[in-house]
């Protein structure tokens, strides 16, 4: 079944992709082998002082409901089941890019509820009295994640690292069961929250370079339909590229006004350059086309090495009401990070992504339990992590990006009193992203995952352990700007 399923979604993928270029075939406008300006290098383009918002907005809802009647001679039995599965989460990220400062604000607000039911009732053909069995599950989460990451340039290459993050997030939990011999009502409440800077220095820059790729998307589209009275320069996509960049800085809610100025500043550039044979509806309705869908994916270039240092803080309070007990965890933790990353445009429409750290760390957690069987305990230890990942990204047209990896993992856990413990991980995958319009995306991403576990233990022995898994996801997205 589940062969079957991931047969169809791969086929609706297709299709979806097949069906965009036939469209495009017609007008000969997105054809990559076709592209009239491929001398640009958009590796090399440099960003002006920008600022980006968006705001996103997922909403998943889910209910189901069975029931199942069964009968015989001496009774009927009847089962019923339902489930409701909710959740609506929203993204907020404010990105501002000058040659002094990198600097990302982003934060995320969730809600989500679970709650699934069960009843059983069995009634005899005789005198005998009815059998009841009723439970119920209710789960609530509430969170709220902030991030905010800056790094401050004290020359063309070398910046120093730092930011935070936290996280606070409230959870509820009720089980009730009813029946002939018991009734309860358990409850549970969860608060956490974890807190964690961070401060390093760096060597390099990774610019973004979608503004680019879009410039080269425009300058092709327009000399496909025949409305440019030459090919642009390399200079003049470099002048629109920044145009582009800078015109963007006023983008905010993607209200109609902010859309004419941005149009009317590209078309500008056009006009101010003689570049326009015919600025008829052939040529706006291509602009505006491109203007919509020519940077919907991000694109970077450059490298970074890095040195970070980063503590960590976690604190959870958990109550039990039924038994009146409560469960207390805190863990500290201290990290140093070596990290490397490279992002390679290639021949416009791939980009060649690499991502590897060495991750050092120790740390302690303490827990606690009062109310029945009251009990301290903690536990010290170090970790030693170090990955690698390699992803090839295809963006084979302005709707759709295709990327396949790999990436290796091994980590090292020394518990104090206790052993040591390798994990190892090697994932394989692959994913898809198609917007359907630029507020309306379709996203699905499958793997595999080889994790073998070694564990030696100071008391004497070992074991070992070998996991192997698939994922498969889909997913829908609307962004409201």
């Amino acid at each position: 079944m589940k062969k079957v399923i991931l047969v169809l979604i791969v086929s609706l993928f297709v299709v979806g992709v097949y069906s965009q270029d036939s469209a495009q075939n017609e007008n000969k406008e997105w054809k990559p082998s076709q592209s009239r300006h491929t001398n640009f290098d958009i590796g090399k383009y440099i960003t002006p002082d920008i600022v980006r918002n968006r705001l996103d907005i997922d909403l998943y809802l889910n209910s189901s409901y069975l029931r199942s009647d069964n009968s015989s001679d001496s009774h009927n039995d009847l089962f019923k089941t339902s489930d409701f599965t909710g959740n609506i989460q929203s993204d907020f990220s404010r990105y501002v890019n000058t040659r002094k400062r990198i600097s990302h604000l982003a934060g995320r607000l969730s809600f989500a509820q679970d709650h699934n039911s069960e009843t059983y009732e069995r009634t005899f053909t005789n005198d005998s009295p009815t059998i009841i069995n009723n439970m119920s599950k209710s789960f609530q989460r509430n969170s709220l994640n902030l991030g905010w990451l800056n790094k401050w340039y004290f020359s063309e290459s070398i910046f120093m690292d730092y930011g935070a993050s936290s996280n606070v997030a409230y959870s509820f939990t009720r089980d009730k069961t009813k029946n002939q011999s018991e009734d309860s009502n358990e409850k549970r409440n969860i608060f956490s929250f974890n807190f964690s800077p961070k401060i390093g220095i760096g060597y390099g820059r990774i610019e973004n370079v979608e503004d680019a790729r879009q410039a080269i998307y425009i300058a092709d589209a327009l000399s496909k339909r025949n409305v440019l009275t030459r090919n642009l320069s390399n200079e003049e996509l470099l002048a629109l590229s920044q145009k582009i960049s800078t015109v963007k800085n006023k983008r905010f809610l993607d209200s109609r006004l902010h859309l004419m100025d941005e149009i009317a500043a590209v078309d500008s550039f056009f006009v101010k350059n003689n570049l326009l044979a015919d600025n008829g509806a052939s040529y706006f309705t291509t602009l505006y086309d491109m203007w919509h869908h020519g940077a919907l994916f991000s694109r970077r270039s450059g490298y970074e090495v890095s040195f970070v240092v980063r503590p960590y803080y976690f604190h959870q309070n958990s109550e039990t009401t039924h038994v009146t007990q409560k469960n207390i965890w805190n863990v500290s933790e201290l990290a140093a990070y070596l990290n490397f990353n490279y992002e390679k445009p290639f021949k416009l429409n791939w980009q060649h992504s690499v991502d590897a750290r060495a991750i050092g760390s120790i740390h302690s957690q303490r827990s606690e339990q009062t109310g029945n069987d009251e009990y301290t305990d903690r536990t010290d230890g170090k970790i030693f992590t170090a990955f690698a990942s390699y992803y090839l990204g295809y963006y084979p047209n302005t709707r759709t990006n295709i990327q396949v990896g790999a990436l290796q993992r091994v980590s090292r856990n020394i518990i104090d009193e206790q052993g040591r413990f390798t994990n190892y991980d090697t994932i394989l995958s692959a994913k898809l992203y198609y917007y359907f319009s630029p507020h309306f995306r379709l996203a699905g991403d499958c793997g595999l995952r080889y994790a073998p576990s070694r564990y030696k233990w100071d008391s004497g022995g070992s074991s070992g352990r070998n996991i192997f898994s698939s994922l498969f996801n889909v997913s829908l997205t609307y962004h409201i700007f």
